[in-house]
């Protein structure tokens, strides 16, 4: 997996290329902060991401932790194909805001 963080004022969009799987459980933490601190809203654009696993969907779930504890609106946006599949079948969609 790679990320861009794009900054504009308050809000931070996080673009998520190629796929989220457990080796990449590591680097999740800065991720999290990047995506995260000194932010009232958060989007992450996954419709460049191919491949999610079961870990890469549990890291999703330590940012919506990071912005429920600091009141941050958090947006998932273009998730297609087997990314969309798995978000779905693990009931995201009672977590985040989907675009």
């Amino acid at each position: 997996m790679q990320y861009t963080i794009k900054r504009s004022g308050t809000r931070i969009e996080t673009v998520l290329t190629g796929r989220l799987t457990f080796s990449d459980a590591t680097a999740f933490p800065k991720l999290i902060d990047d995506a995260t601190k000194g932010a009232e809203a958060c989007e992450i654009d996954v419709s460049a991401l191919t491949f999610i696993d079961s870990t890469g969907l549990s890291l999703f779930v330590h940012i919506y932790d990071q912005a429920q504890a600091t009141g941050q609106k958090l947006v998932l946006r273009g998730a297609v194909g087997q990314v969309k599949e798995s978000l779905k079948r693990s009931n995201f969609e009672m977590l985040f805001e989907f675009r």
